[in-house]
């Protein structure tokens, strides 16, 4: 960020989570370069059309989402990617919402960074990953400073350890990533596509039984469509939150709100917020029926007709 510059410009999504987009905010604000943010369809895909319009040679890093947390849209990174590299922009992939749930293949992405949260696939809080090229992370200055990524030090100066070493001052959280390397094993022995389709068939279900209940309206791509396990639905004339309360009485956990996604769900007209289920591996067809049969006693409650 402290190579960009006014005239310069990150180009986003409209479907960023919190944790991307305000760091690019505050850059913006102490660099001067802009943000500009990529639409989407009716049908809640990535307007590429609108990519390709946007990202230009002022165009210096396209920072998206590899999936939207809230509608479920997986996102073409690598389409994104060929058209940021015929740029010549750097591509940072945030895959907090895929690991774990979709196949990453950096390589095919061709992204130039990626990072993703260890909670967020099965992992212990306080871990994560960031891949980077090794080309680029040579390039780049470490961002802490301290024990053991260090080379040579003296008085004077000092000189910075190899990658990945350049980037790891200081005793890490041990414990923590052995526990995300357990969870990465566990993942790949369950098989990523098993847990891809799995999640997959349950959202489609899920969206099959809400969109029969009067009053429901899923956001988010049809069942038809390439999508993560995430639902996000709205009940007419109850409050998300109102309808997560509902749900947790009922032994059922949703999330009610702007899920970190606040721009998104004003954009999409959704001041409250949405209701948003989200399957795993663990989940199952008891869990779907169990989602459906809340949400008829919240309307219940609620008398709606």
């Amino acid at each position: 960020a402290a190579q960009l510059r006014n005239g310069d410009d990150v180009v986003m999504t409209v479907m960023e989570h919190h944790a991307n987009l305000v760091p690019w905010q505050q850059y913006a604000k102490e660099f001067g370069f802009a943000l500009k943010f990529i639409p989407i369809t009716a049908d809640y895909q990535l307007d590429m059309d609108a990519a390709a319009r946007m990202i230009t040679p002022a165009t210096k890093v396209v920072a998206v989402t590899m999936a939207s947390n809230v509608l479920g849209t997986v996102v073409p990174v690598a389409a994104l990617a060929k058209l940021a590299h015929a740029v010549g922009a750097t591509v940072v992939v945030d895959a907090a919402q895929a690991a774990g749930h979709l196949q990453i293949d950096v390589r095919k992405i061709d992204c130039d960074f990626l990072a993703f949260s260890g909670h967020k696939m099965l992992g212990p809080t306080g871990t994560g990953v960031l891949y980077g090229k090794k080309a680029m992370l040579e390039k780049m200055e470490p961002m802490q400073f301290g024990g053991d990524m260090i080379r040579e030090v003296r008085f004077e100066d000092s000189t910075w350890n190899e990658v990945p070493w350049k980037f790891e001052a200081g005793t890490p959280n041990i414990g923590g990533v052995i526990g995300l390397g357990a969870a990465a094993d566990y993942v790949r022995l369950a098989g990523i596509d098993r847990i891809a389709a799995h999640e997959l068939a349950l959202a489609s279900r899920a969206i099959a039984k809400l969109s029969a209940i009067p009053g429901v309206r899923v956001i988010g791509p049809g069942a038809s469509e390439e999508r993560t396990g995430v639902v996000s639905f709205e009940v007419d004339g109850i409050h998300p939150h109102d309808v997560a309360t509902i749900l947790d009485a009922e032994g059922v956990c949703v999330r009610g709100g702007h899920h970190c996604a606040m721009p998104l769900l004003k954009t999409l007209g959704l001041i409250n917020g949405t209701a948003r289920a989200s399957f795993g591996i663990y989940s199952t067809d008891a869990d779907v029926n169990a989602l459906a049969a809340g949400i008829e006693k919240a309307r219940k409650i609620f008398r709606l007709p």
